[in-house]
């Protein structure tokens, strides 16, 4: 029972961690569409794309951590808790470093030539750019310490801070856009909470793991463990880039930033059903992986079988909404206009997010078996994918191709529901025959 109670109260701290953030986004758009302008509204959203997206690899090694330090915790082991969290601190900071000083320099190139700003708006696009490389490397430390407390699935420290911070991250940038305040003031206020945020989830960790130093360890065990792993949740963070924000890119070079405007009002409201079952049951990575190394196979077969029904029960309830009243929604949130240039894209949306949602519990069982490596060459594979779908579809079918892109990639991560079941007990020979594909 006292497990049971621990895990749904971290899947009901991993909902509020993810909801929000999308839900303040959505409360304020109407307001902030209208006192920025598409344009500038547009051009913001392209810049939280670069931090968000680049991001993603700055903390790609966040997965090792919550790996190692659940496996540690699991064996007593608190020396090797205290070394992974300073390993992946080190490649962390290093890797959040480099990619905060390449998207610094490039700046003027993405407003120049990649996101076809207007000219009087080049410049504020520089800055705000240059800005968010510094929060870049701010998360890509801060997602060290939010991994180390999962992985002592702890999730409500983290989830307190992360839930004040946002919504006075968005609360700042309703306030500024109010009194005409631009892009930049956003930006800035988004730095400032971002820097309250690691030092807050710097002292929660230490609560938890016990005080351990922030210096790099240059302890080649510690490091080359955690790279063997990390390595590869670095590459599956490389597919997740492309998958949640190279589309935005292409629209934006393609189509201008009025349009990604409206694609990405399209995003924040259909991403919430994959996003939704991936807070929930995030709590199973690091539950499955001390379970595993206590009780082995049997106990995670049973746990992923609750898991994948109660999650696909949750997806399709999601869903359902949004692919029938898809154009009633939009209207009553944003207007006839946007209703009008959205509908079909928010209905191809939500189908290729539930298809996503599906295999949330097996892409956290499959982390927790160690099978990285799998996860990754899947989830690259749905990112090429649907990179070169985008490409070609976005010139001839515009928004709605863009969606048809992030479908495919929701059509190929269905195969990690075999892997798993490869894994945990004997498959069908048709089982066999589709996974085998993918393994060879």
């Amino acid at each position: 029972m006292r497990a049971l109670r621990t895990n749904l109260g971290n899947a009901g701290y991993g909902l509020v961690d993810y909801v929000v953030q999308p839900a303040a986004m959505i409360v304020g758009a109407r307001f902030l569409v209208h006192r920025l302008g598409l344009e500038q509204y547009g051009i913001w959203m392209l810049v939280s794309a670069v931090v968000g997206g680049v991001g993603i690899l700055g903390a790609g090694f966040g997965d090792a951590t919550v790996k190692y330090v659940s496996a540690y915790r699991a064996q007593n082991n608190i020396a090797g808790v205290k070394q992974t969290i300073r390993a992946t601190l080190t490649m962390n900071a290093v890797l959040g470093a480099t990619l905060a000083t390449i998207v610094w320099v490039i700046a003027p190139f993405l407003a120049h030539h990649i996101f076809r700003v207007e000219p009087q708006s080049q410049l504020l696009t520089i800055r705000s750019t240059q800005i968010g490389a510094i929060i870049l490397f701010l998360r890509s430390v801060e997602s060290v310490f939010v991994s180390a407390l999962r992985g002592f699935e702890q999730y409500a420290p983290t989830v307190r801070i992360n839930a004040v911070v946002r919504i006075m991250t968005v609360a700042s940038a309703v306030i500024l856009a109010a009194l005409s305040r631009g892009v930049v003031a956003i930006m800035l206020s988004t730095l400032l909470w971002s820097t309250i945020a690691v030092s807050l989830q710097l002292r929660s960790a230490r609560r938890v793991a016990g005080w351990f130093s922030v210096l790099p360890t240059l302890r080649y065990p510690a490091l080359r463990e955690v790279f063997a792993f990390g390595g590869f949740s670095w590459l599956q963070a490389l597919a997740g880039l492309g998958f949640n924000y190279a589309d935005r890119f292409l629209v934006g070079m393609m189509l201008g930033t009025a349009p990604v405007a409206i694609y990405v009002l399209c995003v924040q409201a259909s991403q919430p059903i994959h996003g939704l079952c991936a807070a929930i049951f995030n709590f199973l990575f690091p539950h499955i992986s001390s379970r595993h190394e206590r009780e082995g196979a049997g106990a995670t077969e049973r746990i992923f079988r609750v898991a994948f029904w109660s999650n696909l029960v949750v997806s399709l309830a999601l869903a359902a909404p949004l692919m029938l009243f898809a154009k009633s929604i939009l209207r009553l949130w944003m207007g006839a206009h946007i209703a009008g240039e959205g509908e079909l894209s928010l209905r191809i949306l939500a189908l290729a997010y539930v298809l996503l949602a599906f295999n949330v519990v097996p892409h956290y069982t499959l982390l927790a078996l160690r099978q990285a490596k799998y996860v990754s060459m899947v989830n690259l594979a749905g990112a090429a994918l649907s990179i070169a779908a985008a490409s070609l579809l976005i010139h001839s079918w515009g928004l709605k191709g863009a969606a048809v892109a992030r479908l495919l990639y929701g059509a190929v991560t269905l195969v990690l529901f075999f892997r798993v079941k490869k894994t945990l007990a004997p498959l069908s020979k048709r089982y066999q025959a589709a996974d085998a594909v993918l393994t060879y």
